[in-house]
């Protein structure tokens, strides 16, 4: 049976049971509402009957759906005659009871993804892998189109991403699969904004709000994981629809998640909201881990073949490798410091154009910066924009702005730059990172810099501020270290997947029960 008929017949079973409860309260009612009532019904079983006969599943469920038939007209034939209101609620309800069990046992789930961003698609991917591995799931990855903002918040450019996703990736039309149609079993997003966000917004289609209309559980993965020591940054995040709309909201650990209920607490307290609120954020906010810690599990030279214009600027000709630093700028940084920040990218891009022999820049700035930069400032952006083509065109490092950020982290010796998921994931691989100090001159050493002191910190994974490790000893430091490659076995995707394929069972079995 093709799982979306099943799906639209289960739909008109509940309907009939939520007309059996009705009915079971019958008194209530006149018998010409009644009569109205029991036909209805009966129109919705015969359409359930042509629909399973269409798909040659008629003589499945012929015997409950002609028992359901009967009693009803049994009891309209019995109150005309006797004008007694026995109605055989349990008779009926075992019935349709039946006849959904057997919908169920036949009816594979449907999980579909709905991504904007390619780039983010790591925050999605382990949980599609370990729902294709599962015989009883079909997935669909549909990319949703989104728009780019103007500085007033007015929709200005149109995209659509779905071209840039891994080959692997299965894609689906976001024009061909009508969720208001399907009603999917499981909804997976990883922008919870819906319009609040001020750089980019998808359709208002595909709003929280309304998905959460067309699923059984509508859940929210965060596209982005947050480092301790700048969690409390990321806590304004959780203020969205997409938290409010969400069934389950998966959570990186029970740090973040106490962040997530504080801001939560505050912007209640502070907007009068009912404190019932929290209690339900704090029972759907699940600490399941990210699925982007996944994704390290596969980051080897092995599984990222190095590019052959990459690999003429990483190795120097006698085959010898340069220090590869991964070079990330973000939003948050840029909207704090702005001009000096812009600054900064200068001085640190001279530091490498003026050792090249010696290192190799690779600079991925955040997927909206650019967005950002429009829509915050606006006139900063020409510069910006002149500084990308200087940088591609004097051969300065590696501009990557591919939509997998994994091949950089195959290969990049250190982390440099502003805090973000990548500090925190890049970390996770045993790596130096080191964060950029906005005032801070790149060739600089301190007087008083002690190697020691960054070889303690590497140690712990911790993150080492510019002072304490400045560009010029990296290598001196990647000398003095004895470093094994960190292998990872991260199963985030597949605890995700198992957790709510439990969940919409839960859900199930509570919605045969309540009926």
């Amino acid at each position: 049976m093709e799982d979306c008929n099943s799906k639209k017949i289960l739909n008109l079973i509940t309907k009939l049971q939520e007309a059996n409860d009705d009915l079971a309260s019958s008194e209530e009612l006149s018998f010409e509402s009644l009569k109205q009532v029991v036909a209805s019904c009966l129109a919705i079983s015969e359409n359930i009957g042509q629909s399973l006969a269409t798909l040659g599943e008629g003589a499945r469920y012929r015997v409950e759906l002609i028992s359901y038939q009967t009693l009803l007209k049994d009891f309209v034939k019995a109150i005309s005659v006797t004008g007694e209101l026995d109605y055989p609620v349990e008779q009926i309800a075992a019935c349709l009871a039946k006849m959904q069990a057997k919908l169920r046992v036949k009816k594979r789930k449907q999980v579909v993804f709905l991504p904007y961003k390619a780039s983010m698609w790591d925050s999605l991917a382990s949980i599609y892998e370990a729902t294709l591995a599962d015989p009883n799931c079909d997935a669909y990855v549909i990319p949703l189109p989104y728009y780019s903002k103007d500085e007033q918040g007015n929709l200005k450019d149109f995209h659509y991403e779905g071209e840039l996703f891994p080959k692997e990736v299965a894609i689906t039309s976001w024009q061909e699969y009508d969720l208001a149609e399907k009603q999917p079993d499981v909804i997976y997003i990883h922008n919870p904004y819906d319009g609040s966000n001020f750089a980019t917004t998808v359709m208002p289609a595909f709003y929280s709000a309304n998905l959460k209309k067309a699923t059984d559980l509508l859940v929210y993965v965060p596209y982005f994981v947050s480092l301790h020591e700048q969690a409390h940054h990321d806590y304004p995040l959780a203020i969205t629809d997409g938290f409010i709309n969400a069934d389950l909201i998966c959570v990186q650990d029970e740090v973040i998640k106490a962040g997530y209920l504080g801001a939560w607490q505050e912007f209640i307290e502070k907007n009068g909201w009912p404190e019932a609120v929290l209690a339900q954020l704090d029972q759907k906010m699940v600490v399941l881990g990210s699925p982007k810690y996944d994704a390290l599990n596969k980051v080897t030279p092995a599984n990222y073949p190095l590019p052959s214009d990459w690999a003429k600027k990483i190795y120097r000709p006698d085959g010898t490798k340069k220090t590869v630093v991964f070079y990330n700028t973000a939003i948050l940084e840029w909207n704090l410091y702005g001009q000096e920040m812009f600054a900064k990218y200068v001085k640190v891009f001279n530091f490498f154009l003026n050792h090249p022999a010696d290192y190799l820049l690779i600079w991925r700035p955040h997927p909206l910066l650019v967005d950002n930069i429009r829509t915050k400032t606006p006139d900063f952006l020409p510069d910006y924009l002149r500084l990308i083509k200087l940088f591609k065109e004097g051969q300065i490092g590696i501009y990557d702005d591919s939509p997998d950020f994994h091949l950089a982290y195959a290969y990049a010796d250190a982390f440099y730059g502003d805090l973000s998921s990548m500090a925190e994931l890049f970390r996770k691989l045993g790596r130096p990172v080191i964060q950029q100090l906005v005032t801070y001159e790149p060739a600089d050493t301190p007087a008083n810099f002690e190697l020691k002191v960054a070889k303690e910190l590497l140690a712990k994974q911790a993150v080492i501020k510019e002072a304490e490790l400045p560009l010029a000893k990296l290598p001196a430091l990647l000398a003095a270290v004895t470093t094994e490659e960190v292998k990872t076995d991260y199963q985030f995707g597949r605890k995700i997947h198992q957790y709510v394929m439990n969940l919409l069972t839960g859900k199930e079995d509570d919605r045969a029960f309540t009926h």
